[in-house]
């Protein structure tokens, strides 16, 4: 009886190990830990020892579930493994729209995206219909907060 407790156990600790350490592994071993579990308590027990197994192995994992759901983000180690909701940062100030209608110079070749220098300031660019060399002028004909698109001229 021990023997079963232990692979029921083993196997509910192996799933807990899968989502700190993913891999895949894990949940297999554990998986396996269980089915070993069901095997000797149908060998020993009969077939109502193995459904009695597979009850507490399931009851087992919807209690460890809810624990790590509800309880172990509230921990000190939960608060190490879990991401925070703040984020530091600052967006962008800059006005991209403005670019548009300025011109500059490739610093690096366009094929598609690549680096241009407008008014001395380097941009990551792309040019939607043509490869352009580095050192071609090259002017803005849209731009968005993520997109600077350009054109030789």
């Amino acid at each position: 009886m021990s023997e079963i407790v232990f692979y029921v156990l083993l196997g509910a600790v192996l799933f807990f190990l899968e989502t700190i350490l993913v891999g895949g592994i894990w949940c297999i071993a554990g998986f396996l830990c269980c089915a070993w579990a069901v095997w000797l308590s149908y060998c020993d027990y009969g077939v109502i020892g193995a459904v009695l197994t597979i009850v507490a192995s399931v009851i087992l994992g919807i209690s460890a579930f809810l624990v790590w759901l509800y309880v172990l983000p509230k921990t000190k180690f939960g608060k190490k493994i879990y991401l925070s909701t703040s984020q530091s940062g600052k967006a962008s100030n800059i006005d991209f729209k403005s670019l548009v209608g300025k011109e500059g110079i490739a610093e690096s070749a366009l094929m598609p995206s690549g680096k241009v220098n407008i008014d001395g300031v380097l941009y990551e660019a792309r040019s939607e219909f043509q490869h352009i060399d580095a050192g071609d002028k090259v002017k803005v004909f849209q731009a968005d907060t993520f997109n600077v698109i350009v054109k030789k001229i």
